[in-house]
């Protein structure tokens, strides 16, 4: 994660978070969201420690869809809004056996192919970074 490299390099030590969010939550379409085959998915985000003190930050940042998504802007010093309220909120550690496990098994189980959902919700996100008239440059801010 580009964040936890960059905080990382000024010896601010950070771990990585994975919650579960539901689709329901956020403000798309009914005719996607009926596309999705997952009620859930999960989303990663960042404790960081610093100066005594531990704020989780979701470094999600797309200026171009702040019309639509809650886009979190980070004072350095406290926790940030996420992108869709998340539950079961744990450490994630990405390339242990327990995370490869259990995502094969999802996978596996719950048979999710989402294809036709993410290229839905892409194409409207497209839409709507069009719309916001924002130029790439000021996106990245």
């Amino acid at each position: 994660m580009y964040l936890q490299r960059e905080l990382q390099k000024v010896d601010i030590a950070s771990q990585l978070l994975i919650g579960v969010f539901n689709w329901q939550d956020l403000p798309i379409p009914d005719r996607i969201l009926k596309l999705r085959q997952c009620r859930n998915e999960r989303h990663i985000m960042l404790r960081v420690f610093i100066d005594g003190s531990v704020c989780n930050i979701d470094p999600s940042i797309d200026n171009k869809l702040v019309s639509i998504l809650p886009i979190a802007q980070w004072d350095g010093i406290s926790s940030t809004i996420t992108m869709a309220p998340l539950k079961h909120l744990r450490i994630y550690q990405p390339h242990s056996l327990h995370e490869r496990i259990s995502s094969r098994l999802r996978h596996q189980f719950f048979g999710c192919n989402p294809e036709k959902f993410y290229t839905e919700l892409d194409a409207w996100l497209a839409a709507h970074r069009i719309k916001s008239g924002l130029t790439g440059q000021e996106q990245e801010r």
